[in-house]
């Protein structure tokens, strides 16, 4: 039994690895089953009969049209024919792409269907239409793909949610026992004498002048004008009109102001929601910096679409603002890490690990599973030791030109059911990106769709095309063959501060500041490096070569700064607020001191700074899980002040 927190940690460990063991070895000595391949070459019958426009649909969306037709395959289970999620009017939410937005509104307004958002900068909409007009909204020359909407999701953990990291909580009694006074309004975080931010605000320095942009799922005005009556949020917040998130939102986006006004009081803060899609996630980014003004912008959102090996559209949103002199920070993301062994990420080029029973496309040439291994013996699946929201799979294609037709499958632990797929095409003019979705009503009976479980077996196919470099991602899952390099798309962008997650009593000791190497990043905590094969505009960093093993693309330094979670604050819901979520305010309020302190400096003076003067933590230099190390107030403060514009 484990009795005391390490050793529990320990215990967990352990258990990571003996359910590794357990999965792994069995699957050494295996090829897929024969049941499996025959499940996987149905599955390329249905995409082979696909017109010409059903391909611009992606495979959920086929499947959906399939299930609302009650239309099924011989040979393949009928709960991957799943109806669509629809709201009270029968239209589900999707995302497309098109040549000429005018047109494509008209279409959806004709076929009974809403226009939720549209970006004529990037030929793209989110819209409502029934899952019946699907086919005829694709038959418009205009429509280049389209599939179900991308969710977008946070990087908090917070109690009462499913997705908390095992861990033991401390009573609330005690934990409040340990604030130290005084603090800035009822309930602040102790990241305020972690990060020693309360030694700076003390000297007269406390982000006057500063102006802070804050993106999450909602600030809603009820809890806002609360938070502002009890002190936690100053008087002039700001939440931009419209975009104060959904109605259902879980108010994340305040309790990280409420972090950055317990560091920075001085500041002011704006808000605006994330999780309208990407498109306007990016121009909320842009507003935020040529609307608003604000000299520092952070965001704790990830979409799983969003590329990996290249900048997509909310990466080059932040590109534009830090162009223009702005600092950006977001959150590494909760997917876990190698050195813990949570690593829910596997990168690695394409290696063939055969026909997998001999799978034939149309043209007869052998469909090749990829093969997980690298010591030698074949393995063609990986498996999930824990579950996961959803799996994605992204290999280095550019965006909205890949050629290179790879399909997933998910089958159950003996590897005969075949669970869950995603086989979109990928013929010249599509992103390299596949997905498949956990399912609704999951652990009921009414489940429907995929639904995880730990030893889930996950195929990889390249059904037509060459080898690349690939990304299996798991969201917040782990996997009994890992790998470094879960931080992705603009969390890891070169111009992003990416952030890790320290929990701040991480050294035990109750609320003191940070020391460095007494205070790792938590278990969770995604690390990196990320490695990056296009620049922006889709043209290759190393032309004929996107592949890790021959040294393709760049390598960034991902995570950049680590900063506390597990800290208070008066939102419900988020007392304790674990996740990187709420380490990602901990770093914007210190670079918001910075630029209080020395107004003049430039955002690269600023982000120099807070690497030069963070705190080494984990591997000595900068490394693949706390990046510089943790930034710390007086330092970096101090710093600044010496530093001539």
């Amino acid at each position: 039994m484990c009795f005391l927190e390490k050793p529990r940690f320990l215990c967990r460990y352990a258990r990571v690895l003996l359910i590794a063991f357990v999965l792994v070895g069995p699957l050494a000595a295996q090829r897929i089953t024969e049941s499996a391949a025959r499940q996987i070459s149905d599955i390329l019958s249905i995409k082979r009969s696909l017109t010409t426009n059903q391909r611009k649909l992606s495979s959920h969306l086929i499947l959906g049209a399939m299930a609302a037709r009650n239309q099924t395959a011989p040979g393949l289970p009928k709960t991957l024919f799943r109806p669509l999620t629809s709201d009270a009017k029968g239209l589900t939410l999707i995302d497309l792409k098109t040549s000429w937005i005018a047109a494509a509104e008209r279409q959806i307004l004709a076929l009974g269907g809403e226009v939720v958002y549209s970006s004529r900068r990037n030929g793209a909409i989110r819209a409502k239409l029934s899952s019946s007009n699907l086919e005829a909204l694709a038959q418009l020359p205009e429509v280049q793909s389209i599939r179900p909407a991308v969710r977008a999701r946070t990087s908090g953990l917070v109690s009462g949610r499913r997705h908390l990291p095992s861990r033991s909580f401390p009573s609330f009694s005690l934990m409040n026992s340990l604030h130290l006074a005084p603090f800035i309004g009822s309930i602040a975080s102790q990241g305020y004498v972690a990060h020693a931010a309360n030694q700076v605000v003390g000297g007269g320095i406390d982000g006057t002048g500063v102006k802070v942009g804050v993106l999450s799922d909602s600030a809603l005005p009820d809890r806002v004008s609360a938070l502002i009556a009890s002190g936690d949020l100053p008087p002039d917040t700001t939440v931009l009109q419209g975009q104060e998130g959904p109605a259902n939102g879980s108010n994340e986006g305040t309790a990280i102001m409420e972090i950055i006004h317990d560091l920075a009081p001085g500041a002011k803060l704006f808000f605006a929601t994330a999780f309208n899609g990407e498109d306007s996630f990016a121009d909320n980014i842009r507003a935020l910096r040529f609307v608003y003004g604000c000299d520092i912008i952070l965001d704790d959102v990830t979409y799983a679409d969003e590329p990996v090996f290249q900048d997509g559209t909310v990466a080059q949103a932040v590109n534009d603002v830090t162009a223009d002199g702005a600092l950006y920070f977001a959150a590494a993301g909760n997917l876990g890490n190698l050195t813990y062994g949570t690593s829910g990420t596997w990168e690695g080029d394409f290696r063939d690990g055969g026909d997998g029973g001999d799978l034939f496309n149309a043209s007869q040439r052998p469909v090749r599973v990829h093969d997980f291994g690298d010591s030698g013996t074949v393995r063609p699946y990986n498996v999930l030791t824990s579950t996961s929201a959803w799996l994605g799979l992204h290999w280095s294609d550019p965006a909205g030109h890949s050629n290179n037709d790879y399909d997933l499958f998910v089958f159950d632990s003996t590897g005969t059911r075949l669970k869950g797929a995603s086989f979109d095409t990928q013929s010249g003019s599509q992103d390299p990106f596949e997905l498949v979705y956990q399912g609704e009503s999951c652990g009921t009976a009414a489940a429907i769709g995929y639904c995880p479980a730990v030893g889930d077996r996950i195929v990889v196919v390249l059904r037509n095309g060459a080898g690349r470099a690939l990304h299996v991602e798991t969201a917040g899952g782990q996997l009994a063959i890992g790998t470094k390099g879960a931080t992705y798309a603009h969390n890891a962008g070169l111009n992003t501060i990416s952030v890790a997650a320290t929990a701040w009593n991480s050294a035990h000791t109750g609320t003191k500041p940070f020391t460095g190497l007494a205070n790792p990043t938590e278990i969770f905590s995604s690390d990196g490096p990320r490695k990056m094969f296009y620049n922006p505009d889709g043209s290759v960093i190393t032309p004929g070569n996107v592949l890790f093993a021959t040294g393709g693309g760049t390598t960034l330094q991902k995570p950049d700064l680590t900063a506390a979670d597990g800290v208070f604050t008066k939102t419900p819901g988020f007392l304790p607020f674990f996740g990187t979520s709420a380490a990602v305010p901990h770093a914007a309020a210190i670079a918001a001191l910075i630029k209080s302190a020395n107004p003049f400096l430039t955002n690269v003076q600023i982000r120099q700074i807070m690497t030069n003067t963070a705190l080494d933590s984990m591997a000595p230099g900068p490394d693949q899980d706390s990046g510089y190390g943790i930034i710390m107030g007086p330092a970096a403060v101090q710093a600044a002040m010496s530093t001539e514009p």
